[in-house]
């Protein structure tokens, strides 16, 4: 029998990540490298075990699944990362992938996605689900092919910058004094990441923002 690719759980919820583990097919499949509910943990560990393939939740006790690629990503680390989350619009997809991940599988889906989509990854292939894939497309910013490992995840960089202070708490005013823009341009940059985060106020734009790894608390 061939050698057996290794693979790192990343789950903070930890029936769901014992489930995984203790999976009949994948521990079949793949030896067990770790597991972890915790985002600093799952960074640490991985770095030094260097697992095949990582099967990484975006929400993450301590920070997140953006926090953990980003950790990976800077220290050279070559594990294949597929995300499996809840969250699944379009702008989680595009940072994702724009952060080197190689897979994206939304947790609604059935597990014979994720058992494709965990061998696909873990051989080196692109994997997205068909609803991803049909977001992505129709979506502004390119094909998947041209946001894959690009630094952009479908927000304009003035709209990160008024994110990150609408997040921790900055009024319009106080926004538009530290970015030296009218309140009123403001305003337009609110409406259009409501929009693109499917957000309501903004207490949901501040989870958007930590969510996809811009703030950290």
């Amino acid at each position: 029998m061939p050698d057996r690719k290794s693979i790192y759980v990343a789950e903070d919820h930890e029936a769901i990540r014992e489930l995984l583990c203790q999976h009949p097919w994948v521990t079949e499949t793949f030896e067990l490298a770790g597991q972890s509910g915790f985002g600093s943990v799952t960074a640490r560990e991985c770095m030094e075990a260097r697992p095949d393939l990582l099967l990484l939740d975006l929400k993450l006790a301590d920070s997140n699944g953006f926090e953990v690629m980003g950790i990976l990503g800077e220290a050279g680390v070559t594990t294949r990362v597929l995300v499996f989350s809840s969250s699944s619009d379009v702008v989680t997809i595009r940072r994702v992938l724009a952060l080197g991940g190689r897979g994206f599988v939304e947790k609604t889906a059935p597990f014979k996605t994720l058992q494709r989509a965990m061998t696909a990854v873990a051989e080196g292939n692109l994997f997205l689900t068909d609803s991803a894939f049909n977001s992505l497309q129709a979506g502004p910013g390119g094909s998947v092919a041209e946001v894959a490992g690009k630094p952009e995840e479908g927000l304009t960089e003035r709209e990160i910058q008024v994110l990150k202070r609408v997040a921790h708490g900055s009024s319009n005013k106080e926004v538009a004094e530290a970015l030296r823009i009218s309140v009123r341009t403001v305003e337009n940059h609110r409406y259009s990441l409501m929009k693109k985060l499917g957000a309501r106020n903004a207490a949901d734009l501040a989870r958007g923002a930590f969510e996809r790894g811009l703030i950290r608390s």
